[in-house]
């Protein structure tokens, strides 16, 4: 009897110890730093010893800092390189003795869980986005893309509605780089294979710090245009009907 009363004594004294460590967290987002707490009402001190990573184990040894019962953890966002699943292994001290423990999450590119709603949510918002995309591209074709002309190539009058034109041009390279960001995304959440998410993630990436480039060259191709439209439309004015580019 009192065997089993010790063994009882034990079992509870080193569940208070590391109770708190059965926390079930949501996924945390790649390359970004953890923080998390748990609580002891016994241990004195606690210390992450090492990380089960899905690249091997890395060893941190990095103690909790203790508020009153509750220790805090903030493990930096170099050790989540990789997506896939973290457990951390704890040891916690009473003064006596040692006990171990273990807690584990997810690390993904989102940092969150896609539930089937979410998932038809993205899906939705993607598909939305394509259709807009192609649908761009079919109005540009009902838009002149240059100035009317004689059968010799002479510029009869000026079409502004071209100007329209380039900016569907725009609006389709925005376009491309939301809808390649989206699908890089749900790769990320549902293919085990990382290869094509991130080719997906980099081109988006690409075109994005391309942008700004993009939209300069754009604005200096329009004013240059609408510059040489005002000189042609001044020479039609005058009755004289000149051949250009534009």
């Amino acid at each position: 009897m009192k065997k089993c009363l010790l063994i009882l004594f034990v079992t509870v004294f080193l569940i208070s110890l590391v109770g708190a460590l059965d926390i079930t967290y949501e996924p945390h987002k790649l390359d970004t730093d953890l923080e998390f707490s748990f609580t002891s009402n016994n241990a004195t001190t606690c210390n992450i010893s090492t990380v089960n990573t899905p690249y091997g184990v890395v060893t941190i040894n990095q103690e909790s800092t203790k508020v009153g019962q509750t220790f805090n953890n903030t493990i930096a966002g170099g050790n989540f390189s990789e997506i896939g699943n973290y457990c951390f292994n704890i040891q916690c001290f009473d003064g006596s003795q040692i006990e171990t423990g273990s807690l584990c999450r997810d690390v993904t590119y989102l940092g969150k869980q896609l539930s089937g709603a979410r998932a038809g949510l993205y899906i939705g918002f993607l598909g939305l986005l394509v259709l807009i995309f192609f649908l761009n591209f079919f109005g540009m074709g009902f838009l002149p893309s240059r100035n009317q002309r004689t059968e010799e190539g002479k510029i009869m009058s000026i079409s502004y509605l071209k100007y329209f034109r380039n900016v569907l041009w725009m609006t389709g390279y925005f376009l491309f780089i939301a809808i390649i960001y989206i699908a890089s995304n749900l790769a990320f959440a549902f293919l085990e294979e990382e290869l094509i998410a991130k080719t997906l993630f980099m081109i988006f990436k690409v075109s994005f710090m391309m942008s700004p480039i993009v939209v300069i060259v754009w604005m200096v191709f329009i004013f240059a245009s609408m510059f040489h439209d005002k000189e042609f439309q001044k020479m039609l004015n005058r009755g004289i009907f000149p051949q250009g580019t534009v």
